[in-house]
């Protein structure tokens, strides 16, 4: 019997703690739109070992997420904290985005199948 799972964020992906250089890499589930405060953006993704993390948008990452589909792989890399070039004083988050779809693992198992039940 499927069970029901309730859907809620999970595990936030803590860049800034964890510093320049910091590496996430999940698949990508989807997102939510105008969640909190600052009506931002909540990126999901399912980690290794099936736990799901979100990254919280920011403009630079809506931007670098914005074509991703579900299914995708992501790699994103933390590169700190810069200085901001239209806003003078000012600093931003910078990251890089890469994607792209999963390969295709083979499951090897034995089933016994009955053929007749297949046949038309």
């Amino acid at each position: 019997m499927n069970e029901w799972k309730k859907v809620e964020i999970g595990n936030v992906w803590n860049y800034k703690e964890e510093g320049k250089g910091a590496e996430f890499i999940g698949l990508f589930i989807g997102k939510e739109e105008h969640v909190g405060e600052n009506d931002s953006n909540v990126y999901n993704f399912e980690v290794e070992g099936g736990e799901n993390i979100t990254i919280w948008g920011t403009t630079l990452l809506d931007m670098r997420f914005k074509n991703l589909k579900p299914g995708e792989e992501v790699k994103v890399v933390y590169l700190g904290a810069e200085p901001s070039p239209k806003r003078k004083g000012k600093t931003y988050h910078n990251f890089e985005v890469w994607h792209r779809m999963p390969e295709f693992k083979e499951v090897k198992e034995d089933f016994d199948v009955d053929e007749k039940e297949f046949s038309a």
